[in-house]
């Protein structure tokens, strides 16, 4: 039940604030799961692949801001990096001890989610956005797929940032490009774990709790009036990721 209830609300809150499904359910299932670091990789993995898929249904019937060039490139950038990353993550995780694991990826965790919201509360009043050509998504989809499948949790507020900093972007191109990084990042991550693991997928049980969670989650979130009514708890969702990923930190090295 607690699985059911972390997703439902990390989708929820999260989307709502635009800040991704899973980027506080990652420290949280860190923090009170006894799971493994592998099997709550797959479990958020699996949570932030099923909200992309609610989001994307819903963006179907939207007019696309990207020009579909340009979401090919985020598409292929994002599933090599998904790849690489789960690939990354298994090596990491089988050669250290759990609580140096836990300490280094929410270390990183920490920054890849205070990064983006120290550029959009200060920085991006001061700095100016680069313009690059749109080609340029192709390396910055491939990054931000890697991070994000290495840590499992989806990585939007930095496709966000790098969006706005490096092309000048609108939210709404930046909005979606999140996504697709997302949803492709993910979706080749679970192609690569699904292999590894020969189509056995560990803790089903909770699987079974956390997914519904999820997609309910998103699909809430999709709700207008109920989306403009959450819009305030990002801020309050953000400062308890940051700070769910410090007590990890400070877990691990106790």
């Amino acid at each position: 039940m607690i699985y059911l209830l972390l997703s439902g609300l990390s989708a929820f809150f999260g989307l709502t604030a635009s800040l991704g499904a899973t980027t506080l359910l990652r420290p949280l299932l860190d923090a009170v799961s006894p799971l493994e670091p592998a099997s709550i990789a797959m479990l958020c993995t699996m949570a932030t692949l099923a909200a992309a898929l609610v989001s994307a249904f819903f963006a179907l019937g939207q007019p696309l801001p990207l020009h579909q060039d340009e979401l090919i490139l985020l598409a292929v950038g994002a599933a090599l990096g998904g790849v690489l990353g789960d690939l990354l993550s298994a090596r990491f995780l089988a050669v250290i001890p759990r609580e140096t694991g836990v300490l280094l990826q929410n270390a990183l965790l920490f920054t890849l989610v205070a990064l983006p919201a120290v550029y959009f509360g200060a920085l991006s009043r001061s700095m100016r956005p680069l313009a690059l050509t749109r080609l340029a998504a192709l390396p910055v989809a491939f990054a931000c797929g890697l991070l994000a499948s290495f840590l499992a949790f989806g990585a939007e507020p930095l496709t966000l940032m790098l969006y706005f900093l490096l092309f000048d972007a609108e939210n709404d191109e930046s909005a979606v490009a999140a996504l697709t990084v997302s949803l492709c990042a993910m979706a080749g991550k679970l192609t690569v774990l699904l292999i590894r693991s020969r189509m056995q997928i560990p803790d089903a049980g909770a699987l079974l709790w956390l997914l519904p969670g999820a997609i309910g989650g998103a699909l809430l979130a999709m709700v207008p009036a109920v989306h403009d009514r959450a819009l305030r708890a990002g801020e309050t969702l953000l400062r308890l990721s940051l700070f769910t990923s410090l007590l990890n930190m400070a877990a691990a090295i106790a």
